[in-house]
């Protein structure tokens, strides 16, 4: 008696499934929702709570970014294909590191790199180092959009593929990504797991760590196996646990006008065969 194997479909339309309790979980096969300053990028899992994105400007769930000795690459151009519709469901997006980031002035001038880089990489060895001082950073990242500099991305010749293949189950994602199809000479992969700023403003972790909005940081160490954002009051939230050694986990989040409303937890490896993690949803009425 031979077995059925399902066959992959490419999907061509949102996908969208329910998660528990007045939660839904969202995939586009576009670079939807265009949000802010990553408009051009394409996205992860976006969690919806009765009927509203909760992402505003963060990524989603499960984005990889590549850092390379000269640039960093992001996905402007990616696939999405549904490997098993049988509960569980398994969905699986393609991104293409084929896009990276620019500086232009008012005019359409462009920032050379070999400028704005040092300076860039200074502002945040002093953004990560000086907690205090944030707040006064984030004015001046504000205060870019008065002085007419804008950040852009652009296509690039394509650095590799990664895979993202969500198992969907409720309240619970399982994550793997696979890396293999990266090019070599990359230094860093970062795999990010954002929301946006309003809703998700509170980190907990079992190492007794309880933040509130800035506090949360921008770009800090998670020390546990497992980190929790959530609304103020604790009732909405997602957990990502990671489930190698290997792999370093960092807390942010950022909330500038007109330009940043983040929240996330992200992963750092260096690219291999795959990695695979959790993230949990929970819902209190």
């Amino acid at each position: 008696m031979s077995i059925s194997v399902p066959t992959p479909r490419r999907i061509n339309k949102p996908y969208t499934l329910g998660a528990g309790w007045d939660l839904e979980l969202r995939i586009y096969p576009d670079k939807r929702p265009g949000n802010l300053e990553i408009a051009s990028l394409h996205k992860g899992l976006i969690l919806i709570q009765s009927g509203v994105e909760l992402v505003e400007e963060g990524a989603g769930f499960g984005v990889p970014v590549a850092r390379f000795k000269d640039k960093t690459y992001f996905s402007g151009s990616a696939t999405l294909t549904l490997l098993k519709e049988e509960p569980p469901p398994v969905i699986q997006k393609s991104y293409i590191l084929d896009t990276v980031s620019v500086r232009d002035l008012r005019g359409g001038a462009r920032i050379s790199d070999s400028l704005y880089h040092p300076l860039h990489r200074a502002f945040t060895r002093a953004y990560l180092s000086r907690p205090s001082l944030r707040p006064l950073f984030n004015k001046v990242m504000e205060s870019r959009i008065a002085m007419g500099v804008t950040t852009k991305f652009v296509k690039a010749t394509p650095r590799g593929v990664v895979d993202m293949r969500f198992t969907l189950r409720e309240g619970l994602i399982e994550v793997e990504a696979v890396t293999n199809k990266i090019a070599s000479g990359c230094e860093e992969l970062v795999i990010l797991n954002e929301q946006g700023a309003s809703t998700f403003r509170r980190y907990r972790d079992d190492g007794g760590l309880d933040l509130l909005d800035d506090a949360i940081g921008a770009w800090d160490k998670i020390n546990t196996p497992e980190g929790t954002l959530s609304d103020v009051n604790g009732k909405s939230s997602f957990s990502v646990e990671k489930l190698s050694d290997s792999t370093v986990m960092y807390r942010g989040r950022e909330k500038v006008r007109d330009r940043l409303s983040w929240t996330g937890i992200a992963l750092s490896l260096k690219p291999g065969s795959s990695v695979k993690y959790v993230i949990r949803l929970q819902r209190e009425k």
